[in-house]
């Protein structure tokens, strides 16, 4: 297995560092973020890097903040991806759950399935699973998957009907219900909490059942290199073996013979007749 490990660490960069995105100052349960290949204890004092993969539970909740001012809360379960644009401004794609976002400048971005949410001087709260926003302060902009931007007033509840963003003058009373109970109050400020920096306790290296969906994805390659260290594993590799033809830097890398030139046997000097 030489020739995998000299492999691996020519594919293996120093992690980029990245401006600071965000504090942790709030989690409950035990959600846990995933750096790089491995998954460590999400615990308030943690500072989000470009990249972490959060997950929270059902019923529970993960609040951050940002240096500027702005507190990101999502309650319920979902699965958080930590994007950082070059000027350090935070960007969360968020699939399920509910959040309430209180924005400074520079803009946040929340990036649903189906609309992208800019808030800056503004408070929002939405729904991500079936789309439902509401600006309780300020304003927003929101970005179909089209590309089609929308402007969101202060009052204003917008939803997604079919492919067309259409808005009304109040949420409607089945949205309000629904929202988690601490979301009709302002979201508290938690930072001023946090004395200290945490420890980074690891919990476990990825699986290869975890690491599947995001391989699955449109980001594949970009996930096989972020994950190539796991296959120094014998059971990641063994996993990895039946369907590893889906992954061709992965596969170049456990099956070098598949890639090696191969010999024109045309061109070969033929034996003489005996």
């Amino acid at each position: 297995m030489k020739h995998i490990a000299a492999l691996l660490l020519c594919l293996l960069g120093a992690a980029h560092a990245g401006a600071q995105p965000a504090l942790v100052t709030l989690a409950e349960g035990t959600p846990k973020v995933l750096r790089g290949a491995t998954w460590y204890k999400l615990v308030p004092g943690l500072v989000l890097e470009d990249a972490d993969i959060v997950t929270v539970g059902g019923k529970q909740q993960v609040q951050v903040e940002t240096a500027t001012g702005s507190i990101v809360n999502v309650t319920g379960e979902t699965t958080i991806v930590v994007s950082l644009g070059k000027d350090g401004a935070l960007a969360l794609a968020v699939p399920a759950g509910f959040l309430k976002v209180a924005a400074k400048m520079p803009a946040l971005r929340i990036r649903t399935p189906q609309v992208e949410i800019a808030a800056g001087d503004a408070i929002v709260v939405a729904h991500a699973d079936a789309f439902e926003v509401f600006v309780e302060a300020g304003a927003a902009r929101l970005t179909d998957t089209a590309g089609t931007p929308r402007d969101a007033k202060r009052g204003e509840y917008w939803t997604k009907s079919g492919a067309t963003l259409a808005s009304k003058p109040l949420a409607p009373k089945a949205f309000v219900d629904a929202l988690p109970r601490n979301y009709i109050d302002p979201l508290p400020s938690l930072a001023s909490r946090i004395k200290s920096k945490p420890a980074l306790v690891a919990d476990h290296d990825i699986t290869f059942a975890e690491a599947e969906p995001w391989l699955a994805g449109k980001d594949r390659a970009v996930y096989e290199k972020r994950f190539v260290a796991r296959l120094r594993d014998p059971v990641f590799r063994k996993a990895v073996a039946p369907t590893v033809a889906r992954y061709p830097m992965w596969d170049r890398i456990l099956n070098p013979e598949k890639y090696a030139p191969k010999t024109d046997e045309s061109k070969a000097t033929p034996k003489e007749a005996k």
